[in-house]
């Protein structure tokens, strides 16, 4: 007999599969009706997501996300993955556009998603240990993120904050000549901080 669990994965599998993939190719699933915007402020927001192409990342998100749930497999990954999407669709449902139904079926999918993790949540139990590593990261300064990017005072070596200048300048790069618009401003702030503690990381930096 299927079990609960097992019917909720599926059901936010083919909900997250099946309008993705209307979004993508709405000749192919004419039947499924996609959400309607109609406020102003929304109509522009979408229309700005759509032009950046984030729209579209998202919609892969949640299509690859759904498609991982109806196989069962890297499901905790697809859950983490499709609950910031899921968050940004059920905010702009209910806190710009206001619509009832349209809310009430964000906020469904976003509980639904919600209630997955917390069934998943000895999967996340990793990450969300203190002073958790990554794959590939040593607990020795220098050897894992915190101590280049986070803690200016992390003792990483010369040798390896050389090193670790390859993929921020990587990202500074990426954010600087690829992004467009406004997201690559927010880009270039956000590493600010990893900046400055890389910075003086490099400075303190005995050998």
């Amino acid at each position: 007999m299927m079990r609960v669990l097992d019917m909720l994965r599926i059901t936010l599998g083919v909900i997250m599969a099946v309008t993705s993939l209307a979004w993508f190719l709405p000749a192919l699933l004419p039947f499924v009706r996609t959400a309607m915007w109609v406020d102003p402020m929304s109509l522009r927001l979408m229309g700005q997501l759509e032009a950046s192409g984030l729209l579209a990342v998202a919609k892969f998100v949640q299509l690859t996300g759904g498609l991982a749930l109806l196989l069962n497999r890297a499901v905790p990954f697809a859950l983490a993955a499709m609950v910031a999407v899921n968050l940004c669709g059920a905010f702009v449902a209910v806190l710009i556009e206001g619509a009832p139904g349209l809310a009430l079926m964000a906020l469904g999918v976003l509980a639904l998603n919600a209630l997955l993790m917390f069934a998943y949540l000895p999967a996340y139990a990793g990450v969300l240990a203190s002073g958790a590593l990554a794959d590939g990261e040593g607990a020795a300064p220098g050897d894992h993120y915190n101590s280049l990017f986070v803690n200016p005072l992390g003792g990483a070596s010369r040798k390896q904050c050389l090193v670790a200048l390859v993929p921020l300048a990587g990202a500074l790069l990426f954010y600087w000549k690829v992004v467009p618009g406004l997201n690559a401003l927010t880009g270039l702030v956000v590493l600010v901080l990893p900046v400055l503690a890389w910075v003086v990381n490099l400075v303190r930096a005995k050998s």
